[in-house]
């Protein structure tokens, strides 16, 4: 994606677009995976504060740009969602890695949960993607 439309994404989120922003927006857009706080430091060679990158990360959860989830693992992960702003489970390939949002809740799931204060919801289908399937990486583990 080119850097005008990824500023303008970040903008349209109230996020002042710095290099760094520029560049974690622009891995999680490009990559289609998610990554942890550890994982992106050392996509970047570890050329860029590991505090900035968990700000940053933590600023575009906050303005409802990216999505967090919890892996099977344990690890808090954050990926790039188009749809970030509404509740929806994700699915992610424990092969290559990427990670998307699935289907939104049902509508009555949403009116049961109106009446509560969530602070988190963790909805994450961990397996093997089709590409994966379809190319032979579908190892049992």
């Amino acid at each position: 994606m080119d850097m005008p439309g990824i500023m303008e994404i970040l903008k349209e989120h109230g996020i002042r677009p710095t290099r760094l922003r520029i560049s974690v927006l622009e891995v999680l857009m490009s990559t289609g995976k998610s990554y942890s706080f550890t994982e992106m430091h050392e996509h970047f060679g570890k050329k860029r504060d590991r505090v900035t990158i968990y700000r940053t990360f933590n600023l575009f959860c906050e303005s409802r740009l990216i999505q967090r989830v919890v892996d099977v693992d344990g690890v808090v992960r954050f990926y790039y969602c188009e749809s970030a702003a509404e509740i929806h489970p994700s699915f992610r390939c424990r092969e290559c890695g990427m990670t998307k949002a699935l289907s939104p809740l049902p509508d009555y799931y949403k009116a049961e949960l109106g009446n509560h204060h969530m602070d988190d919801a963790v909805l994450l289908f961990s397996g093997i993607c089709e590409g994966c399937r379809k190319h032979g990486k579908n190892r049992k583990r």
